[in-house]
């Protein structure tokens, strides 16, 4: 941590020094002379440094007398005398003497005609190159100066710091994330006066269609200020936040509305709702994830099912629950009272799977039943397995199901009519999931088969477990998978190899849930419900002590993880406890 930053690679003759704050400096030989009046020196890094992994100090200071281990500079005893032309410098800068216009260091600093390249260039330029720090630079940037702090402040950082992190693009994050403010409100905590209408964002090279200093209000005091850094600072410390990230990454796009699937209708509502602050976004987000890390949540249990609860799912605003007694339940997920109860399979709803428009559960009668949100009635029922179906998956044009009966049987989603039935397991098939035109199916027989959508073929099978496999997860590239081994398995789609293997159930690992991060969640007969980075093969968070039998189902999003199991319960573990989270779950 103690170890100094390189400085910039080079530094134009034609100014004197990188000096704030301190006695006037110059360039010798080339070599930059730093004064010895200053107290301390800032020697911004470059872009290319930062985006290499760093300390929080992403910037030096140099204290008064101490020497530099940074090749090229030196502290002389004597400050030397900045150059004569110096003297006829004429310091042109825009915004002086505007009334919102912070002043950087004392008038003797424009006397003396030292330089903060920074505050020189327009507003806009400067942007385009503060937005290539990263997260502990732009803490560091905060500090330098006032107005350096306000450049720190802009939402256009905070907004392209907040989309840096991949754990954090959820789908309300994104749709949110596809709008701007046109006089942005760059202060924490809403400081700033009244709220702008919204417009379409349109993205550039910098993400910042910033407005000049000048426009809006400023804080009453930099107090607030700093102290809503210092907890971002300290959150930050204890967190999982990925460091700088290399160039070609720090620009992250405005997603489209074609990234955006199925939520891409969020983006509508938010013509309603005040303009995004992404610095409280952020702040608000690296504390969720400290919940995560320290297990800090509010506890809900619901009860209602008249026996064990096989499955779940649940979204913003409700959670939908299938159980032995044959019912799906439909719970309002902010009231957490019962809606609505659907009836009409005559056996165990064992699986369920829902979009806008469309629920599809499968049973131990052995049926798929297709119903209709509007209605809540069956628009389809699906009679082709020979024994009961553990599980369903779907997408616009499709439905595939896999049954107790070993096959896997691909439907028209419009029709019902049964497209092609896939048998090469030799046990039953009790998991499958649905990716483009690739279905990945796990089986008891210990194995994970990759089937061809539209053509049924068999791509590729996948080998390593000892037992019969439970439950599996796919997203395309990653494929994780539960095992009566008691292990997770983590594997690379595309080669077949095993990339990981998470060990810490003491019972068959009976449900997962992987949405494409590094975060996966499962559930076990050893009644425990395991929060885990794929990466490290690390369980982060371990909950026990709630279900008291083994746990079927679970489910996680960005503050919540809901769990379903034979003791009748449905527990809901809420992570954003006291957090406002409606812009980033």
């Amino acid at each position: 941590a103690d170890r100094l930053p390189p400085c910039a690679e080079s530094v134009p003759t034609s100014v004197s020094a990188l000096n704030i704050g301190g006695e006037a400096g110059g360039v010798r030989d080339g070599v930059p002379i730093y004064p010895g009046g200053a107290t301390n020196m800032y020697t911004p890094t470059s872009p290319l440094s930062l985006s290499q992994p760093s300390s929080l100090r992403s910037f030096m200071k140099l204290p008064m007398g101490q020497s530099s281990s940074v090749p090229g500079t030196r502290l002389p005893s004597q400050p030397p005398q900045p150059p004569s032309t110096k003297s006829k410098m004429k310091r042109k800068d825009s915004f002086v003497g505007s009334p919102c216009r912070l002043q950087d260091t004392d008038r003797s600093t424009q006397a003396s005609g030292r330089l903060d390249f920074l505050t020189y260039l327009p507003y806009e330029i400067a942007m385009v190159i503060v937005i290539y720090a990263d997260f502990p630079a732009i803490t560091t940037i905060s500090e330098v100066s006032r107005s350096w702090s306000r450049f720190s402040r802009d939402n256009a950082v905070w907004r392209r710091l907040f989309l840096q992190q991949r754990e954090w693009r959820t789908p309300r994050a994104l749709a949110t994330a596809s709008w701007r403010t046109t006089r942005p409100n760059r202060l924490f905590g809403g400081v700033a006066g009244a709220s702008p209408s919204l417009t379409p964002h349109n993205a550039g090279a910098s993400g910042a269609s910033t407005p000049r200093i000048g426009e809006g209000e400023l804080p009453a005091t930099a107090d607030v200020d700093a102290l809503l850094t210092s907890r971002i600072l300290s959150a930050y410390m204890g967190s999982s936040l990925q460091p700088a990230i290399n160039l070609q990454h720090m620009v992250a796009p405005s997603p489209t509305p074609s990234a955006l699937g199925e939520f891409g209708g969020i983006g509508s509502q938010l013509h309603q709702r005040a303009p995004v602050d992404w610095r409280y976004l952020f702040q608000q987000r690296l504390e969720l994830d400290r919940h995560w890390s320290n297990g800090i949540a509010d506890v809900h249990v619901l009860t209602g099912h008249a026996d064990s609860v096989y499955c779940v799912q649940y979204d913003h605003d409700k959670i939908v629950t299938g159980s032995r007694d044959r019912t799906i339940k439909v719970w309002d997920n902010n009231t957490l009272q019962c809606l609505r109860t659907l009836t009409g399979h005559d056996a165990s709803v064992l699986c369920l799977k829902y979009d806008d428009t469309t629920l599809v559960t499968g049973s131990s009668d052995s049926t798929v039943i297709v119903w209709d949100w509007a209605t809540s009635a069956p628009a389809l029922r699906l009679a082709s397995h020979a024994a009961g179906v553990l599980d369903v998956a779907f997408n616009e044009e499709h439905i595939v199901s896999c049954s107790k009966d070993c096959t896997i049987k691909v439907w028209r989603r419009s029709t019902g009519r049964l497209l092609r039935t896939m048998a090469g397991h030799r046990g039953p098939v009790n998991a499958v999931q649905l990716h483009g035109n690739k279905i990945v199916s796990a089986s008891g027989d210990s194995l994970i088969k990759m089937w061809d959508l539209k053509t049924g073929e068999l791509i590729r099978t996948f080998a390593g477990h000892t037992r019969g496999l439970a439950c599996v997860q796919f997203d395309g590239k990653t494929i994780v998978s539960g095992s009566s081994d008691q292990l997770i398995k983590v594997w690379d789609a595309e080669t077949g190899t095993c990339k990981q293997t998470l060990r810490g159930h003491k019972d068959l690992v009976r449900t997962l849930h992987f949405d494409g991060g590094r975060r996966a969640v499962s559930g076990s007969y050893d009644q425990t419900v395991k929060v885990w980075d794929i990466i490290t093969g690390k369980c982060t968070l371990e909950l026990k002590d709630m279900h008291t039998s083994w746990v079927f189902d679970v489910q996680f999003s960005a503050s919540k993880i809901v769990s379903t199991s034979q003791d009748q319960k449905i527990i809901i573990w809420d992570f954003a406890k006291g957090l406002d989270v409606a812009d980033i779950n």
